[in-house]
């Protein structure tokens, strides 16, 4: 028990985290009738959903950012709370940078060699075809499961039957390791194609033109903190969660700040942050592999601030890829008024965790020596610059989308969404549909919120 813990509450749910799967669960518990309490380790709500700001005062997400086609319940909630939202900046040509040499385009895919664009297209559409075989929720049981989650997403590319030509591979291989912040050799085939399955293919994620059409006035943490001010005093902040205990009547659950008991529990926490918490009774087997084994990959976000968006004048869009780079990606995102200007970008993987190691000023020249590579000298002379490490971020440990290690899911698959007694699940990572988005975190959120109403 945590010590200085002394105020108690009861509660129909307690749900723990305050992230977008756990506000929707509560926001559909609180709507059904129910007391609710949520739990949230941080001072802020949002999750990995994130407003910071920087030194000229300019607010910036941090975190999850934008949304897309299909996104429905985050638009859905955007009209709900009256926040406006408006379309991403893409206009002008976007730059991919291989081998020192900077390649203007426009539309999806740079065309500077047509049979590694060839080679890499057939890839994506057979990594749909494999993926669109998967049970959607339980993809553990397709026939060839075993086989999948064997064999890593890095081997899978490397292979010259898969992937016959060098330069595809190179750009698979940057899209895979944006989209899973890790090194493709640690993602298991089976749980990349899980991420496919749920969006309807690779190329969902992989196209900007689906994944980042619209933001959010104000930010998308603004959505989190309109859902919050709905539940009250439901929700209780700096009050991390340390124990959960069961009795055949109740949960008994332990933060530093509160006790609460209630019928049920959700826990809607990053799976590793779940791994952290004392089961008493301990979780079944199956459920505590689970936790141990799901990992979060590494991310840094820079965002740089700028009078004006000087790379537009230059017939830019601002959306680059660089995979030789520290700094692999970049992205406009300038507010609606159209100042100050902002660019997005990000060392992502291991380039991450090397990127961490150094000084705080030299990675700054580091990065932003990589966006005058790509946009001109005026890129070094920022007017706010900030970085946000999210695989330091203690209740974050990485982002943004988790992943499963080679033989997790067909080992422990079945206990992703089964409760362990009282104990519910929610998360972008256990969505089904749209998962590793804040979108999938809303529907899986709200899915769990159905499954307590159902045992009440």
């Amino acid at each position: 028990m945590a010590l200085g813990t002394s105020e108690r509450r009861e509660a129909g749910v307690c749900v723990v985290g305050a992230g977008f799967a756990g506000l929707a669960a509560a926001t559909r518990l609180a709507a059904a009738g129910h007391e609710v309490v949520v739990l949230e380790a941080r001072d802020r709500v949002g999750g990995r959903t994130w407003n910071r700001r920087l030194d000229d005062g300019t607010v910036a997400s941090v975190g999850g950012t934008w949304l897309g086609r299909g996104q429905d319940r985050m638009f859905a909630l955007c009209r709900e709370l009256g926040c406006e939202t408006y379309p991403q900046y893409e206009r002008g040509d976007h730059i991919i940078r291989l081998n020192g040499t900077n390649h203007r385009y426009q539309g999806l895919i740079p065309r500077i060699n047509p049979l590694a664009l060839a080679s890499a297209g057939f890839a994506f559409k057979r990594l749909g075809w494999m993926a669109q075989t998967l049970p959607l929720d339980a993809p553990w049981q397709a026939r060839d499961a075993r086989r999948l989650d064997a064999t890593t997403l890095g081997a899978w590319i490397a292979s010259g039957w898969n992937v016959p030509t060098a330069t595809a591979r190179q750009m698979i291989n940057a899209v895979m390791t944006t989209l899973f912040c890790s090194d493709p050799a640690e993602v298991s085939l089976l749980g990349a194609l899980v991420l496919a399955r749920g969006g309807g293919g690779f190329e969902y994620y992989a196209d900007q033109r689906n994944t980042e059409t619209h933001l959010v006035s104000g930010g998308v943490p603004e959505l989190a903190v309109r859902l919050a001010n709905r539940l009250g005093a439901a929700v209780c902040l700096s009050a991390p969660v340390r124990q959960i205990s069961q009795t055949t009547s109740h949960a008994e659950i332990v933060s530093d700040r509160i006790i609460v008991q209630a019928r049920h529990v959700i826990v809607a926490t990053p799976p590793p942050l779940a791994g952290r918490i004392v089961y008493e009774p301990q979780l079944p087997p199956m459920q505590a592999h689970l936790l141990r084994r799901a990992a979060l990959g590494s991310i840094i976000r820079g965002i740089a601030v700028y009078d004006e968006p000087f790379w537009r004048a230059d017939g830019l869009s601002g959306l680059s890829a660089a995979p030789d780079s520290p700094i692999s990606v970049s992205i406009d995102q300038t507010p609606h008024s159209g100042s100050p200007g902002v660019l997005s970008s990000y060392a992502i993987g291991p380039k991450a965790l090397d990127m961490a190691q150094l000084a705080p000023t030299e990675r700054r020249g580091i990065w932003l020596r990589a966006l005058a590579e790509r946009y001109g000298p005026k890129a070094l002379s920022p007017s706010a610059y900030l970085e946000t490490d999210w695989a330091a971020e203690p209740w974050s440990l990485g982002g943004m989308i988790g992943f499963f290690a080679p033989g997790v899911l067909t080992t422990s698959g079945p206990a992703l969404r089964t409760p362990a007694g009282r104990i519910h699940w929610a998360g972008t990572e256990r969505a089904t549909a749209m998962h590793g988005l804040i979108e999938g975190a809303v529907r899986s959120g709200e899915h769990a919120a159905d499954e307590v109403l159902a045992a009440l």
